[in-house]
């Protein structure tokens, strides 16, 4: 197992080295350059020969089974994901201001592709050689990037329902916000891809539906659950409208 330090500011680098210490198969690898998930990533598959890999988050607990489900597919398959379980690490209020869709084995992208869940999912060597690595500086959508690479290439995602990671959402309405505006720019970069390469894409307003939604639940915002998913999809919205002007492709 492999917990990659990408300037880590708790106690996790010190536990994984005292760990290590009883459990040779545990190793801690430094990825200090920068802050980027895609670049810790990347750091990891590079430190390591295996025949396939498996990914999760510091901040998220994989379910029982998850390993087993993960290394069983992975001797079928080439690039696997899995459903996250919502309820164990989030209050219920902060749950409902989002809904499950999370929770189903697959997610896609204007139902254009599926794609992995950044969170949990697998991917073989030989997978990885042909549509790896993450591209860096492209938080929080570089999963989906790698999606659209395996769906160009013809490797197909395969849900995995056993294999469940406990996800955990962001509380505050700052970090809500930093996190939807993210997605909103980075749903932009992937149509510029999209567009690039000559694919199909989105309706170019797609997302009409979402500002009708903004207008009607503005009066929600006095309860927790109205106020966080009110928050959420606006930052999602602004952030489509600074990724269209930094992107050059217009997707609201």
């Amino acid at each position: 197992m492999l917990v990659v330090d990408n300037r880590s500011t708790d106690e996790t680098a010190n536990l994984v080295i005292d760990r290590a210490e009883r459990w040779p198969r545990l190793r801690l690898i430094p990825a200090m350059d920068r802050g980027d998930k895609a670049y810790a990533v990347n750091t990891a598959v590079a430190a390591t020969d295996a025949a396939a890999l498996a990914f999760t988050d510091a901040d998220d607990i994989v379910g029982p089974g998850w390993v087993a489900a993960m290394g069983d597919a992975l001797r079928r398959a080439d690039f696997v994901t899995g459903p996250l379980d919502l309820d164990r690490l989030n209050p219920s209020w902060l749950v409902e201001s989002r809904g499950r869709s999370a929770m189903e084995d697959l997610s896609w992208f204007e139902g254009l592709f599926p794609f992995a869940r950044g969170n949990n999912y697998g991917i073989s060597r030989a997978a990885w050689q042909v549509i790896g690595p993450l591209p860096e500086a492209a938080f929080p959508t570089e999963d989906m990037t790698l999606s659209l690479a395996a769906h160009r290439a013809g490797i197909a995602l395969v849900g995995l329902p056993d294999a469940v990671v406990h996800y955990r959402y962001r509380t505050d309405t700052r970090s809500l916000w930093r996190q939807g505006f993210a997605y909103g720019v980075g749903r932009c970069r992937v149509v510029r891809d999209l567009a690039d390469h000559g694919d199909p894409r989105p309706s170019r307003f797609a997302g009409w539906r979402s500002w009708l939604w903004l207008l009607a639940h503005l009066p929600a915002v006095t309860s927790s659950t109205g106020r966080a998913a009110w928050v959420w999809v606006a930052a999602n919205r602004v952030g489509q409208i600074v990724g269209s002007f930094r992107h050059r492709i217009l997707y609201l």
